[in-house]
Order: structure tokens, then sequence, then C-alpha cells
């Protein structure tokens, strides 16, 4: 089976200026609240506003060996399901991606003040209680329990500082 990339921003390049892919940067800091709501970073709604789009897809998600919960676009969402419904449905690996990743997706609509309500079973899964980084990737974000985050952060600087070549097969 040919592999799927996760969701990206590709199609909507046309919205974003000069045909760049929408792209969320930086890490941010914030604080759930007792109703499991946190605000989206500021930066990251911005984009979101640049393209028309209210709302992000949430799901469960594993890097470095650790829980966290990944965000998209809801158009970049869309896309993704969009190549995976190519697929032969009979696929045992989508028919994992499927038990694992989609069928925990949750869309989130940001309300007035900027915040998205965190659904649950997603807190539950990252450990999300009380403070939370959220940081950008590739394809879209990712909200980590904050200590869980110092932890993979200072794990991949500790193996950078003992091979600055790490990166390098990245090849940019």
């Amino acid at each position: 089976m040919e592999t799927v990339p996760p969701p990206s921003q590709s199609g909507l390049s046309q919205k974003v200026s000069e045909g760049s892919p929408l792209s969320f940067r930086g890490n941010f800091s914030h604080s759930v609240d007792a109703k499991g709501r946190v605000s989206l970073p500021s930066e990251f709604r911005r984009v979101l506003s640049e393209v028309g789009c209210e709302s992000v897809v949430l799901t469960n998600y594993i890097s470095d060996g650790a829980r966290c919960v990944e965000g998209f676009s809801e158009p970049a969402w869309k896309e993704f399901e969009a190549k995976l419904r190519a697929k032969s449905r009979f696929s045992s690996k989508l028919q994992r991606l499927e038990n694992f990743y989609l069928s925990r997706s949750a869309e989130c609509l940001l309300d007035k003040a900027g915040r998205i309500l965190l659904p649950s079973h997603l807190r539950n899964y990252a450990g999300l209680d009380k403070d939370v980084t959220f940081t950008s990737s590739i394809h879209g974000f990712r909200i980590w329990d904050s200590r869980v985050w110092e932890h993979v952060f200072q794990e991949t600087e500790q193996a950078l500082l003992e091979n600055p070549e790490l990166f390098s097969d990245v090849d940019i």
C-alpha cells in the first residue's frame, strides 16, 4: 500500500498570499479551563482567519514516543480524508490508520473568545489537564501537556548537542 502523508495545507495554497501553504508557526503556552476549553494561540487564529476557517480538527497522535493531540485546519483535514478515500478500503494498514487516527478525530469550533473545547477523550489520551503547549508542525500543530513537551524538546536538544549532524538527512 502506498503511504498516505498526514493532512497537508497544500489545498489552501491558492487562498494564502504568494501561493505559500497555510502554516502554523511557533510554540505557545496556554491553560485548559475547568470545562476543557483552551484558547487557540492568536497566531494560529490569525492563520485560520486568513482562509476563512472557523474550526480545527483534532485527533490523537504519537510523536517521539509521547502522546499529544494533533490539529489541522478543517480544509486540510478534508483533503487528507479525500486522499484516504482513494485507497483500498480493504487495506489492513488503512484500517489501522482509521482505527487509531480517524476514529478519534473531532471537529472543534472556535468560540467568540478564540477558544476550542478539547474533547475529553483527547484530553485524557494526551494527559492535557491544565498547562498545555501548542507547537507548530509541517502539517498543522500539536497540543502537548507542557511537562511532556519540555521533556520531548530537551531530549531532542540533547540528541542534537551530541550529534550536530542529526538533521542533515532532512536535506532541505
